[in-house]
């Protein structure tokens, strides 16, 4: 899983997941581990991202947040970003953007 989180002012977040060492990426700043179960963060506006084997759960106010969540492999791209974040975000170069979603180690879906 890929899961996305578009920041528009600063706000606290919580994240659920069941999986331990995790990390929650900054697109222009540093890394945040996470731990199984519950986790409470603040976060600057930006662009952020967690990779994970299982679904993560993110909690925030809605006038703050988007959250954008997608299976991955190397074709797979998420539907990003959203309207509010091109809006926002308007000096947002789509390939770093799509750089920074990148998952290399994802696996290319194949037909028999």
């Amino acid at each position: 899983m890929r899961t996305a989180i578009f920041v528009y002012q600063t706000t606290s977040i919580n994240i659920w997941t069941c999986e331990s060492d995790l990390q929650l990426c900054a697109m222009n700043a540093g890394t945040v581990s996470l731990s199984e179960g519950e986790n409470t963060q603040t976060l600057a506006p930006g662009i952020y991202k967690i990779v994970s084997s299982q679904e993560v759960k993110v909690e925030g106010a809605s006038s703050a947040i988007d959250v954008v969540i997608t299976t991955f492999n190397k074709t797979n791209d998420p539907d990003l970003p959203p309207l509010r974040a091109t809006e926002t975000f308007t000096s947002l170069d789509p390939s770093a953007l799509q750089d920074f979603m990148a998952v290399p180690e994802a696996k290319v879906a194949l037909n028999p």
